[in-house]
């Protein structure tokens, strides 16, 4: 008899409980779990917060440690399957030492370091295969990425600054985001003083024109979209020169292109630009209206910038919105018409700052 009695006290806890939208910080990405907060596990000095999932309450998904200077102690999230998501330990309300992202399964996806709630010493991108070390926030010094062939790829930084390599695909080179006067005689760069010398168009258009044309990181994701057979592949090299700069042509149409795409990437977590995918998450409903698909003007001049006018790559570009920039590049190949596309991210200043591929 007393044990129904007990089953009896705990049904209108959960049945009457507030249900709590707690946001989940993942690295540079956030998700909204629905939890229920068990009541407080209290001493003199320590207590304990457990939420369990809305959905199913015999299930826990979150602990917290507190003391009386604020959020101290473990930090667990976890699955519905019960395996641990995140681990960290926070110190006066702070993440300070070591932070462990799992996936379902229990493997290790990221791990690193964090000081006083910045990011500050070794990160391993595990899933990604990137490795480095922040400094204050920043990514700084050597960085390494590894592909599937084991190919290995050095970048270096300056607090930040990507100063040389390909980076991760969320930065822009220090030397294409802030071109210098003594660069625009060199080879490198004659392509940009081309653009520059012939009819104007908005500058959010130039770097991106000279990001397409240079990048690296870009070039690659470019081939390997496009690339799904040694036929195609052979085809894509067709679109770079001698110096594997990207030849194009320039739509004069200037459409709203949608980013439905980038949405639901943003929502797996796949978004690998921290900027991106905040303005994806924050600005969702205008963002939507804003990028809408239709057509909205023409621009001549955008034409007349293209590097080659017979190339069968045509790459198309949206407005600057909310410091977004989408680009559609289409290519036609043996009558087969394929589709890749971007999204950049320009600061304040209006300097291209980041870039954002479709995943496959």
């Amino acid at each position: 008899m007393k044990n129904i009695y007990f089953v009896l006290l705990l049904i209108p806890f959960f049945t009457s409980a507030q249900v709590v939208d707690e946001i989940i910080q993942i690295d540079t990405t956030f998700e909204t779990l629905k939890v229920v907060y068990k009541p407080e596990i209290t001493s003199s000095y320590y207590f304990k917060k457990v939420a369990v999932f809305a959905d199913d309450t015999s299930k826990i998904a979150i602990e917290k440690s507190y003391t009386n200077y604020g959020q101290n102690g473990v930090y667990k999230v976890y699955y519905p399957n019960g395996r641990l998501k995140i681990k960290t330990v926070f110190a006066n309300n702070k993440i300070y030492g070591e932070w462990t992202y799992y996936d379902e399964n229990g493997l290790i996806i990221i791990k690193g370091l964090y000081r006083d709630g910045t990011k500050h010493g070794f990160w391993a991108y595990k899933s990604l295969m990137i490795y480095g070390r922040y400094k204050n926030g920043y990514k700084n010094k050597r960085w390494k990425r590894i592909d599937e062939s084991e190919n290995k790829y050095i970048s270096h930084y300056k607090m930040g600054e990507l100063k040389s390599g390909e980076g991760f695909g969320d930065e822009i080179p220090f030397y294409l985001s802030t071109p210098r006067k003594a660069d625009v005689n060199r080879d490198t760069n004659q392509l940009l003083s081309n653009i520059r010398d012939t009819i104007s168009i908005e500058k959010e258009y130039e770097q991106a024109i000279s990001f397409i044309t240079k990048n690296v990181m870009f070039r690659k994701s470019l081939k390997k979209h496009f690339g799904s057979s040694i036929r195609k592949s052979l085809g894509v090299k067709k679109a770079f020169d001698k110096n594997e700069r990207f030849k194009f042509i320039l739509s004069p149409e200037i459409k709203a292109l949608k980013i439905t795409k980038f949405f639901k990437e943003s929502e797996e977590g796949l978004i690998l630009v921290a900027s991106i995918d905040t303005v994806l998450k924050e600005k969702a409903t205008d963002l939507k209206q804003l990028f809408s698909g239709e057509t909205i003007k023409k621009d001549k001049n955008l034409f007349n910038n293209s590097t080659d006018k017979e190339s069968l790559m045509v790459i198309t570009f949206s407005e600057v919105k909310m410091n977004l920039l989408r680009l559609d590049i289409d290519w036609t190949f043996k009558e087969e018409k394929s589709k890749f596309r971007i999204l950049l991210y320009f600061d304040n200043n209006d300097v291209l700052k980041g870039a954002e591929y479709e995943k496959p």
